[in-house]
């Protein structure tokens, strides 16, 4: 991305965690970016395409975050806490940083639902090679859990998506996640 559309994103993640999605208008945005309206229409066909486009960056600084942790080098219990926290912080920080939140997050779906999909179908990919990586080296062991690395991740990625939604989800995910790393590193524990 190009530093004038890396402003203009930086601009409008801004506007809308101050005004909401609604309230928000092209305007609010080009006033923040410092540039007309006529200007940001350049690069942005309105605002719902702004917002994708802002969604699509998101989503790939989330996914870039978890890359980097499952690559770490560290062990792989600290390589899956780091990389789903990472991911989790990076995804949901607009939503927990604005009074208008639920709106952001409602938004998302409407708009980029898709986005929102292949993101978690990465991540989906991404915990499973790490899971498959980490069985093949021997670093863990699944054969006391009778489990398969398929179903291993599906029950990572469904634990970490409980936690999210859990009351005050975001605020205690590091100690759930470390409770649930705990848990996953005692019962794949190579022999």
């Amino acid at each position: 991305m190009d530093e004038k559309k890396q402003h203009i994103m930086t601009a409008a993640a801004d506007v809308f965690s101050r005004y909401g999605f609604k309230k928000a208008s092209m305007q609010d945005i080009a006033d923040a970016a410092m540039m007309s309206r006529a200007a940001l229409y350049l690069h942005f066909k309105n605002k719902d395409d702004l917002f994708r486009s802002l969604m699509v960056w998101h989503h790939h600084e989330a996914l870039k975050a978890a890359e980097a942790a499952f690559t770490s080098g560290r062990p792989f219990i600290l390589r899956m806490e780091a990389a789903l926290t990472d991911f989790t912080m990076t995804i949901m920080a607009p939503v927990k940083a604005s009074p208008h939140g639920l709106e952001l997050f409602e938004a998302n779906m409407m708009l980029a639902e898709d986005i929102t999909a292949a993101t978690s179908l990465r991540l989906r990919a991404c915990m499973q090679d790490a899971v498959t990586t980490a069985v093949s080296q021997g670093e863990i062991s699944l054969s006391a859990t009778g489990l398969s690395a398929e179903t291993l991740t599906d029950l990572l990625y469904v634990c970490l998506d409980g936690i999210k939604k859990a009351p005050n989800g975001l605020e205690t995910l590091d100690q759930r996640l470390a409770a649930l790393m705990r848990l996953l590193d005692v019962s794949t524990r190579p022999a």
